[in-house]
């Protein structure tokens, strides 16, 4: 009899060491499932801040072609006659007034003719199409 109650004590056991198990088994998983959920939106966030990091490197380097190209000489000249009105020795400068009133301006040296602004013409669209394709002698 004696060995019954050992034996019984045995099977009593035995549940209890099942349900520990499964319950340490589940707190690993649980903590394994957040560790790589944890991880993949690190990932995620890598990947954003790579896809940053391009799109910064590619404005980086516009920028600097932008740079480069408004520290040369001709882009110094362009901004010193069209924004300072500057101009080289020995040229003129013809401004040009449309019938729209915006001003346009042209830059040349000394040995261009003078350039005469013609009368606004008041004709209208269509009168001049008219006259463009069918020329009055």
């Amino acid at each position: 009899m004696a060995r019954n109650a050992t034996s019984a004590l045995g099977f009593a056991r035995w549940p209890l060491l099942v349900a520990a198990s499964g319950t340490l088994f589940l707190v690993v998983g649980i903590s394994t499932v957040r560790e790589t959920y944890r991880e993949w939106q690190v990932d995620q966030e890598i990947h954003q801040m790579q896809a940053q990091i391009e799109q910064y490197e590619g404005r980086k380097l516009s920028l600097v072609e932008l740079l480069a190209r408004l520290d040369s000489d001709e882009a110094l000249d362009k901004e010193a006659r069209t924004r300072l009105g500057l101009r080289k020795p020995g040229e003129r400068v013809i401004i040009l007034q449309g019938g729209d009133g915006l001003q346009a301006s042209w830059q040349d040296d000394v040995q261009t003719p003078v350039v005469n602004v013609a009368v606004a013409d008041l004709r209208s669209n269509p009168r001049r199409w008219l006259d463009y394709f069918f020329p009055r002698p």
